[in-house]
């Protein structure tokens, strides 16, 4: 088997990363957009020790699991790989891997994993998304839009997104139109040469608020205000328009320094009841309408008296912490980052909660300073509730929060693998795996998220 090598496969499953997983000559091969039931010709493209990966070629008999794809842009994006298969078939898939890592990795015999919550809208769904600059190879014109799939330094010009809001195109649309008529310079990644990078769009539903950030490595836009004004002349839903800049090699959308160019550079969104706020830096769940239901579940796991004490690692600016304070006589959110600390107690006041605290700190640090009693007031929690990003728990965190005692620990998790994982860690220190609630919060991509519960073994 060789690079450019064409094979007729069938393919048997779905492989994790979002291709069809085919057999050949006894080599396992990953086809890119191949489907569980397709007959197709595959290009191979890359050929390691165990494995090899391949694009199709043709499909020669397809799958009856393949639905047409609406977006245009299927066969090069990078983002949502699985829209030409069957949504139902998307959540059967997604139920069966969490439900598989729990066993395979996280050691668990017979899981109680509940079918994955399906999302409310499988397209438009998206309130914040992210768009690139980069040169035309060609003539050095600049080009928004999305990247090539498994490519960081190339960009498509985007025609049309079928995740976001209609204005969050319009949005991209003039913006293109108007940095090649003002001869904007795109950055180039591997080089580090020119100025604007990214395009960051914040459309939230449930307020109608939008928010347009440009982020760039310097000032020298030519028409920035211009570009400004004319933006938040497509909707009054437009609140804010900001430029950020990011002079670091770091290829990410975020802001060193931000100035607002129309309004104050920040949006609100309101979910189960509460208002929060959003800015560039600020995380805000990406599907407001499955975000409720994932919250729900979080606040429904804790089980929470009137009279109980809830801990919440890694709260980001509050949003879970300020939902559970609702339920529990007090709640307590930790977290790392100066900037969320100071939004979740932004937040705290705009909702009139006075229940809640927030500590800034390393979640591993903070907790080995309170079992010292190096910090006041160590908190004895009846509930733990964790929200690690992707890597997950610590093994300290994990031997930190089982010494708190709690009687109950809520884990929200954006990876089943490392949520397996951290389950098998507490299991071995006398937590039980009670119920695992799946979510799609994002349809036509491999992300899944989950809300698991744990109780401490009597």
């Amino acid at each position: 088997m060789k690079v450019n090598d064409l094979l007729n496969v069938w393919v048997e499953d779905l492989a994790l990363g979002g291709a069809g997983l085919a057999r050949h000559a006894g080599r396992v091969v990953f086809v890119d957009r191949g489907l569980p039931g397709d007959r197709l010709d595959a290009r191979i493209t890359r050929v390691k020790r165990g494995y090899a990966e391949a694009k199709l070629d043709r499909l020669e008999t397809p799958s009856g699991l393949r639905v047409a794809a609406p977006c245009t842009h299927v066969a090069i994006c990078g983002g949502c790989r699985f829209q030409e298969l069957a949504y139902p078939a998307q959540c059967e898939a997604k139920t069966r891997q969490v439900r598989d890592t729990l066993i395979h990795l996280g050691g668990v015999s017979d899981p109680s994993v509940h079918p994955i919550a399906p999302a409310p809208a499988v397209f438009g769904y998206r309130n914040k998304m992210e768009f690139s600059f980069h040169p035309d190879p060609a003539d050095g014109r600049p080009v928004l839009g999305l990247h090539v799939r498994n490519a960081f330094d190339r960009v498509f010009a985007l025609e049309r997104c079928e995740l976001c809001s209609a204005l969050t195109n319009d949005v991209v649309r003039l913006t293109q139109r108007f940095a090649v008529e003002h001869r904007w310079r795109a950055y180039d990644p591997r080089l580090h040469q020119g100025v604007v990078r990214f395009l960051t769009v914040r459309h939230l539903p449930h307020t109608d608020q939008c928010g347009v950030h440009l982020v760039a490595a310097a000032e020298d836009i030519p028409g920035l205000d211009s570009w400004a004004r004319a933006v938040a002349d497509l909707s009054p839903a437009v609140r804010t328009v900001t430029l950020a800049l990011n002079r670091s090699h770091t290829n990410v959308a975020f802001g060193e320094q931000e100035t607002a160019l129309v309004g104050n550079g920040t949006i609100s969104e309101r979910l189960l009841g509460l208002e929060f706020e959003a800015g560039l830096n600020v995380f805000l769940q990406t599907n407001s309408a499955q975000a409720e239901a994932l919250y729900q579940a979080a606040i429904d796991a804790a089980a929470l008296a009137a009279s109980d004490t809830v801990l919440d690692l890694y709260c980001g600016t509050g949003t879970l912490t300020l939902l559970l304070a609702r339920r529990a006589r007090e709640a307590i959110g930790v977290e790392s980052v100066t900037h969320a600390v100071s939004g979740a107690r932004r937040n705290a006041r705009r909702n009139g909660i006075g229940n809640a605290r927030f500590v800034e700190g390393d979640a591993r640090r903070v907790l080995r300073e309170w079992a010292r009693a190096e910090r006041p007031d160590p908190p004895r929690p009846e509930v733990v509730v964790v929200d690690p990003p992707r890597a997950g728990l610590h093994a300290r965190v994990v031997a930190r929060v089982a010494e708190l005692e709690p009687r109950r620990i809520v884990y929200v998790s954006c990876n089943p693998a490392t949520l397996a994982r951290d389950v098998r860690d507490f299991a071995s220190r006398g937590f039980v795996l009670v119920e695992v609630r799946p979510f799609d919060m994002f349809p036509h991509t491999p992300h899944i998220e989950c809300v698991a519960a744990l109780e401490r073994a009597r």
